[in-house]
């Protein structure tokens, strides 16, 4: 999610399109720091746990709280209920997104099969990928998949990366671990030992310390700058 496979329109583009539409304005250092917030929040964080928790689950009142959060991360004083829980029935009403998966996904993924790179494809889903990677058409390309669930570790804690190595029959530090979340994939990488590469489009993180890629089709620039720094 993100790194295969994209929705369109994405949730965070369309959040700040409806409070457009509610007369609300942001500058681009707004729009930046919102988004990284959300990168945050998917991450597996205390605040996600907190909310699932409280609400019982992916429900109503989960998403309404969700919505208050990114309000106050975009920094829309005071963020009401009422607010989010208009934004969230904007989404219930109109939001229809369709999966996307990027021209130069396949073309890349061969490329890295030919050239004797073991591929995983890892996820903090709860159930099997397998399913994900046959409908976008992804399959083959693949040694293995992970979910997190599998793996009873969700990124960015170290198990389901060490889980990855070993499917994959590498030490962790030979290891390549590609992701468009900082939280996630990048530190998560890089507390279990493995070498990160961030797929940050929007330059939303502008030092994570680490190569960074645009697009998949840049990887192969990015693994050179991995094998040259050891």
């Amino acid at each position: 999610d993100g790194t295969l496979r994209h929705s369109r329109p994405g949730g965070f583009e369309t959040f700040v399109e409806y409070l457009e539409e509610l007369g609300y304005t942001f500058n681009s250092e707004q729009l930046r720091l919102g988004e990284q917030w959300t990168h945050h929040y998917w991450a597996d964080s205390r605040e996600l746990r907190a909310d699932l928790e409280a609400a019982g689950g992916d429900t109503p009142a989960f998403w309404v709280q969700h919505a208050e959060r990114q309000l106050r991360a975009l920094q829309i004083e005071g963020a009401p209920a009422e607010l989010a829980a208009r934004i969230n029935q904007l989404f219930d009403e109109r939001y229809e997104p369709s999966d996307h998966v990027p021209d130069d996904a396949a073309p890349t993924l061969a490329r890295l099969r030919t050239e004797g790179y073991a591929l995983g494809l890892v996820s903090n889903r709860n159930d099997s990928l397998d399913p994900v990677a046959a409908e976008l058409g992804l399959a083959s390309y693949f040694d293995f998949t992970l979910a997190a669930g599998q793996a009873q570790s969700w990124k960015p804690a170290p198990g389901i990366f060490l889980k990855a190595a070993e499917l994959a029959g590498c030490a962790p530090e030979a290891a390549v671990y590609v992701g468009d979340n900082f939280y996630a994939d990048v530190q998560g990488a890089r507390g279990a030992g493995l070498r990160p590469v961030l797929i940050d489009p929007k330059g939303i993180f502008p030092e994570p310390g680490c190569p960074v890629i645009r697009t998949l089709g840049e990887l192969d620039e990015a693994l050179q700058q991995v094998q040259a720094a050891g």
